[in-house]
């Protein structure tokens, strides 16, 4: 059977904008997810600081009012970065949050960031594994009755297109799964060189994996329990991600294991997908600097399938002209994902996803 995606283009169309469209979509698709009273995670990627791609909080904005009007209760989410930036713990991402414009005043609910202020998030096992045989859930999506989420479409260097399936897989975990999942050695590179003694990673670290020896920082990987904490938290860089230590396949595969296991700790049914293929850009919005995007606006897809969604939102997306002086212009491709990102293997992602019963690949799009 094939699964429903929905489809409001960005244009103006019979005096609707792509608002009214989405309005129109998520009452047809998601208004059996929720029931009144319950907890409802908007899960959102709100912008990294120096990031102007985002997506426009006007869109939360309605997706807020659509929960409050069948009686569920709302908060926009999403957890802290594995990078250290602006968005590595809650006060910083809070902060973030806010000069991106996404505050309670201008959603209409509370902001709340999921794993917390020390990175909590409770451990789901994966039957059958890809990859990881365990997550952990960030706290508050975990306690969550039901959850839409709201992507911003874009291409990535490990998973293309980065839409719902990452958005749920990668952003709705703790610290110590991300780690996992983007490398083989769950522990940080410790570079003494860059180390600047304050002994934050000390006050952190859960595995009593640091302490000062003579006034320098000495490092037991040993103990180290692969939590993530002291790479986001060090001021020095000192303790890095081991970035090259995994392969593009591999990190997909983590994506995948991860989407199920927090898909896994909602009733079947309760969740709902919106894809915005609005300011496509190469990278995600974890940059801080956003370059044009690669591809014209194209608008939103809303489904309750994932892989589906994905799916018809990248097909889309790989029938379109190049941006004018974009990455694209002026080029011709069979598969834009492996045109941009070589050996990046979309469809090989689409079809482990199908494998692993995340979603599936045939689906009906629907205009509205």
């Amino acid at each position: 059977m094939r699964s429903k995606v929905y489809f409001a283009a960005a244009s103006v169309k019979e005096k609707q904008g792509i608002l009214e469209r989405i309005e129109h979509a998520i009452n047809l698709e998601f208004s059996s997810i929720i029931e009144k009273g319950e907890i409802v995670a908007i899960k959102v990627h709100l912008g990294e600081a120096g990031n102007t791609r985002y997506i426009r909080p006007i869109f939360l904005r309605k997706v807020v009012e659509f929960v409050k009007s069948k009686g569920g209760r709302p908060f926009v989410t999403d957890t802290t970065t594995l990078y250290r930036y602006k968005r590595a713990n809650l006060f910083d991402y809070l902060e973030t949050a806010r000069s991106n414009g996404f505050t309670p005043e201008t959603l209409g609910c509370p902001i709340i960031i999921a794993d917390g202020f020390k990175n909590t998030g409770v451990e789901v096992e994966i039957q059958n594994p890809l990859r990881l045989s365990k997550v952990k859930v960030a706290q508050s999506i975990y306690e969550a009755d039901c959850m839409i989420s709201i992507s911003h479409t874009t291409f990535h260097p490990f998973v293309t297109p980065a839409s719902s399936i990452k958005n749920i897989g990668m952003g709705c975990v703790t610290k110590e799964t991300k780690l996992r999942m983007h490398t083989t050695n769950a522990r940080p590179l410790y570079k003494s060189e860059k180390c600047i003694r304050c002994g934050i990673c000390i006050k952190v670290c859960l595995g009593n994996a640091f302490k000062k020896v003579d006034e320098e920082i000495k490092f037991s990987p040993s103990k180290c329990i692969g939590c993530g904490f002291c790479i986001a938290e060090c001021p020095g860089s000192a303790l890095q991600v081991s970035w090259d230590e995994v392969s593009t396949i591999d990190v997909q595969k983590g994506v995948i294991d991860s989407f199920r296991g927090v898909s896994q700790t909602f009733k079947k049914n309760r969740l709902g997908f919106i894809n915005l293929s609005l300011d496509v850009t190469l990278l995600c919005d974890c940059v801080r600097r956003s370059d044009i995007p690669v591809i014209p606006d194209l608008g939103a897809f809303i489904s309750r399938d994932a892989l589906a969604v994905d799916k018809a939102n990248y097909d889309l997306i790989n029938k379109q002209v190049g941006y004018p002086d974009g990455k694209l212009w002026n080029k011709t491709w069979e598969d834009v994902g492996e045109f941009l990102t070589p050996g990046i293997g979309v469809l090989r992602f689409f079809q482990m996803g199908h494998g692993a019963g995340i979603g599936s690949i045939d689906y009906e799009l629907i205009e509205i």
